[in-house]
């Protein structure tokens, strides 16, 4: 069995040009020559155009891993090693699956395997939080084995989590001020609970009726207590909300929306 240390990666537009690099370097030290390469074709992760896996407070998450994966000499095995760092081999913290492979023709194999991020296992610091390395790797007919370096990328995450939205006083007389509140909580893998999310910018969103989009009225952001608060002028029947756009190390939710009878 020879091994070969890197890969022909071929990516989608999700990564665009960053994930465009294909390198493919000469066998390691004191292995044979081997002239063909496993090439991995469109990496997948949780089905999810961002890449993106929100993991809760204190429950492990099972999330998908996928790639096209051929060889001349076809494919026998393959695995994904996901790992939190700016290099594998001092890496703070890795997760991986092995994939089951279904063989579309002769030289290619479609492989996908369920990993599970954990924070009682693999997710104990919050620092974890962030962008994570997708190295996968081949073992192709002949027993070569190739691993895919570095050009993969997973966005492990806090979820989050936002209150419904309470609007007071109710009814309202038009013209008068309404108080709109909500509480973010985003997950704490450390505390294995959720926590108030502080000093974080939501959107105040407005939709009248009954129907239509929500409208941003105002940018609020949480207090220590993770409350967001804002005071509005009733004008007319309508449901209030907030919304959260996430952050490179949190996910994004939305609150559920109050509807205002005004008067």
């Amino acid at each position: 069995m020879r091994r070969r240390v890197t890969a022909a990666i071929a990516t989608t537009a999700a990564f665009g040009a960053l994930l465009a690099v294909a390198a493919v370097a000469g066998p390691a030290a004191g292995a044979a020559q081997d002239d063909s390469r496993t090439a991995f074709w469109n990496i997948n992760v949780n089905h999810d155009r961002d890449y993106t896996v929100g993991v809760q407070a204190a429950r492990k998450r099972v999330f998908s891993v996928s790639a096209t994966v051929s060889d001349p000499s076809g494919v026998r095995s393959v695995s994904y090693e996901l790992w939190h760092g700016t290099d594998r081999a001092k890496a703070d913290g890795v997760m991986a699956g092995d994939a089951e492979c279904v063989k579309l023709n002769e030289t290619t194999s479609f492989c996908e395997a369920l990993v599970t991020a954990d924070p009682n296992v693999n997710l104990r610091s919050n620092a974890l939080a962030g962008v994570w390395t997708i190295s996968p790797v081949a073992t192709d007919g002949d027993g070569d084995v190739t691993r895919g370096e570095g050009a993969y990328l997973a966005r492990i995450k806090r979820q989050t989590s936002m209150s419904q939205t309470v609007a007071t006083p109710q009814p309202v007389k038009k013209g008068k001020e309404l108080r709109v509140e909500a509480r973010m909580s985003v997950a704490s893998w450390e505390a294995r609970k959720d926590v108030p999310l502080i000093g974080h910018q939501v959107l105040l969103q407005y939709r009248k009726g009954t129907s239509g989009p929500f409208v941003t009225v105002k940018k609020v952001k949480t207090d220590r207590n993770g409350w967001a608060t804002a005071t509005v002028k009733a004008t007319a029947d309508g449901a209030y909300r907030y919304d959260f756009a996430g952050t490179s190390l949190t996910v994004a939710t939305a609150g559920s929306a109050d509807f205002v009878d005004v008067k």
